[in-house]
């Protein structure tokens, strides 16, 4: 858990996930709206992969 909290990327995926929800609760719905919400999922699938990489366990 430790490792999730204390990185960037995640913490910033979290932060730019925040201004999604706004801009999807204030905003307009069109197709850029869903553009944003697939980018945001894949840059967090990306980030979640990244931290949980076998190639950099330290349980050696």
């Amino acid at each position: 858990m430790r490792r999730f909290l204390l990185n960037g990327s995640f913490i910033s995926a979290l932060f730019s996930g925040i201004g999604l929800i706004r801009s999807t609760v204030s905003g307009k719905r069109d197709w850029k709206l869903g553009l944003m919400w697939a980018s945001w999922i894949i840059s967090l699938i990306v980030v979640i992969a990244t931290i949980l990489s076998p190639d950099e366990d330290e349980d050696y």
